[in-house]
């Protein structure tokens, strides 16, 4: 790691039952509760009420104004969507949990890891094995989990064979035997077929491996790159083999560009355009999708054209570090700057501004700028006394009061959305950050790192 970067170890509230997001996806994925629901279709309802979690990555697409009420010609599922996005979004991070069910997640994992110690996999077969997999993965007995996992893997039985594999992945990562977890999704993405289930364990395994910095997430996405662009080209929700759920256009556009995204980063440009093309072209091949699912392509194809351009003239309204405090964002981009955009409801999002505050302090001889960016929902109907509070809450952070309409710039439809420039101001990095991006070596860290080790690569400014 490049010596000019400080790391600022912070620790957490309420972090003793929770792992990282992108390993509690596998594990609510496999166990079948409503986190793996967001982003994808099913014949059963057409939408859920709780958020996929914090990876970013199946919460549900904004309408095409980001920020702004709803136009009366959208459809009632879109309208639906759009006012469902905030407890959506809320809800995904465990860190806005109250006491009350932060408790009984823990009373719930005490008695499945009880009940998992007194058992033994060799005892059960079929559903039942697959059960005790679960059960062991809610209650975080993570040994006991991969075993059964495994062995239900191995049994022959197919109706919970994508679920296994997931819940072995996560098992896993939880024991740290990262490579494994690798492995396990190369032989998923290998011996089964592609549906629903396999997109989403390989996208929240992409993520994981991505947010700690890991290659391998490049090396997954390429391995994945055939099997996803030819099913976004059918131009129908990817269903899953053996449950009725399925993944829109929209979603699997996002999880296919990942590598058009990583290569960027990687630094191959040439490699990153391919791959684009690629998605490019199924996507027409897929013809006329719903609206909805429309807004969630464009918005990432405006983003990953953002790379390598000069960040968007920003409109800045008020400052929220202090009375005296310039209102701007400073022109001397530093060796980096970081921009962190979320509306105003979003409490995990204001939640992030102190630790952001903090790594611009800990790096401002490098120095490293950091500012949140948020703006104000038109449609918001917050009461103004707790809206003064929350801005209370903000007071003597690096936050900035921007327009609504700067959302738009960006193609923000999940938030936190973090964006990084580097010394010319040119976007080198954009996408939806985990909540503890800023807290000790997180992603922002990773990121510009990564990026400060091309630096040879950046163009001069114009």
């Amino acid at each position: 790691m490049p010596q000019f970067l400080h790391l600022h170890r912070l620790t957490r509230n309420k972090r003793s039952l929770l792992a990282r997001s992108c390993q509690l996806a596998l594990v609510f994925a496999a166990a079948e509760l409503p986190w793996f629901a967001q982003g994808q279709t099913s014949a059963a309802e057409p939408a859920q009420t709780v958020a996929a979690p914090t990876r970013q990555v199946e919460q549900s697409a904004a309408p095409a104004s980001v920020g702004q009420s709803a136009n009366s010609t959208e459809l009632p599922g879109a309208i639906y969507k759009d006012a469902m996005q905030p407890l959506d979004v809320v809800r995904s991070s465990l860190d806005n949990w109250s006491d009350a069910e932060l408790g009984a997640l823990n009373v719930g994992m005490s008695k499945a890891r009880a009940a998992c110690m007194q058992t033994r996999p060799e005892s059960y077969t079929g559903d039942d094995l697959f059960d005790l997999a679960r059960l062991c993965s809610f209650g975080q007995d993570w040994n006991d989990a991969n075993t059964a996992a495994q062995a239900y893997m191995s049994s022959g039985h197919e109706a919970h064979r994508a679920q296994a594999y997931t819940l072995s992945m996560s098992a896993l990562l939880h024991l740290n035997a990262v490579d494994l977890a690798t492995a396990t999704a190369r032989e998923m993405l290998r011996k089964l077929p592609y549906d629903a289930e396999v997109s989403y364990a390989l996208r929240s395994m992409k993520d994981y491996l991505e947010q700690t910095g890991n290659p391998a997430a490049l090396t997954l996405a390429t391995l994945e790159h055939a099997a996803i662009v030819q099913a976004l080209g059918q131009g129908v929700p990817l269903k899953a083999a053996h449950r009725d759920i399925g993944i829109g256009a929209g979603t699997l556009y996002e999880s296919a560009m990942e590598l058009a995204f990583f290569e960027r980063y990687a630094g191959d440009d040439t490699a990153a355009a391919s791959a684009f093309a690629d998605v490019q072209g199924a996507l027409q091949q897929a013809g006329a999708i719903p609206a909805e699912e429309r807004q969630r392509t464009d918005a990432i194809e405006l983003q990953y054209r953002l790379l390598g351009s000069r960040l968007p003239k920003i409109e800045v309204q008020k400052s929220l570090m202090s009375a005296k405090a310039r209102p701007l964002i400073n022109p001397d981009f530093g060796a980096a700057t970081v921009l962190v955009l979320f509306p105003e409801w979003c409490t995990q999002c204001r939640r992030m501004m102190k630790t952001l505050t903090q790594f611009a302090a800990v790096n401002g001889d490098v120095p490293i700028h950091t500012y949140g960016l948020m703006f104000s929902d038109e449609s918001d109907a917050t009461d103004p006394v707790v809206r003064e509070a929350e801005l209370k809450e903000l007071q003597g952070t690096a936050t900035l009061v921007v327009p609504a309409t700067t959302a738009q710039a960006f193609g923000a439809i999940d938030f936190p959305l973090g964006i990084v420039v580097d010394h010319a101001g040119l976007v080198r990095f954009i996408g939806a950050i985990p909540g503890d991006a800023f807290n000790g070596d997180g992603y922002i860290s990773k990121v510009v790192t990564r990026m400060a080790g091309k630096r040879q690569e950046f163009p001069a400014t114009k």
